[in-house]
Parts: C-alpha cells; sequence; structure tokens
C-alpha cells in the first residue's frame, strides 16, 4: 500500500498532466473542461474506495480513468488529446 503522501504527489502530478493537456487543446470546449477536474481529495476518496490500489501504476491508471470520467468527454474529445486513459 502506497502511504498518502505519496498517493497525493502522484494523483496531483497526473491532474496537472491532465490539466495542461486540456489548456492545450485548440478546442475551446475541450480547454473549458480544465476547470472541472476533481480535486485531489475527491480522487483519493474515491481511491480509497477501491482496495486493490497497491501500487503506483494502478494508482495512475485509477486517476486517469476517474478524471476521465468525470470530465465526460467525447470519444473525439479524448482521441483528440490522446487520453484514452
Amino acid at each position: 500500500m502506497l502511504s498518502y503522501l505519496r498517493q497525493v504527489a502522484i494523483c496531483e502530478s497526473v491532474r496537472e498532466t491532465i490539466k495542461q493537456a486540456l489548456v492545450q487543446s485548440d478546442d475551446v470546449g475541450i480547454r473549458q473542461k480544465a476547470h472541472t477536474i476533481p480535486t485531489y481529495d475527491s480522487i483519493l476518496r474515491a481511491v480509497s474506495l477501491d482496495p486493490s490500489i497497491n501500487d503506483e501504476e494502478t494508482l495512475k491508471t485509477f486517476i486517469v480513468k476517474h478524471i476521465m470520467g468525470n470530465l465526460r468527454l467525447t470519444a473525439i474529445q479524448k482521441e483528440h488529446l490522446n487520453l484514452n486513459g
């Protein structure tokens, strides 16, 4: 199990990567989604409900899927961002 502080660091890193991808998009609709990324504490609450998350790669995959699900991007928008989860 990863320590909480390590989870926070990983979560913030993944959030920032996704946020930068959204902000740098040339699609206004996608750029606006950058403001709807869930907070790290919201994401980590969801992480705490899944006991199968026990390493960094699993955590990163879960966070990306969680954020992408919350952003409700279309398949075309996901493809455009190359963030298919």
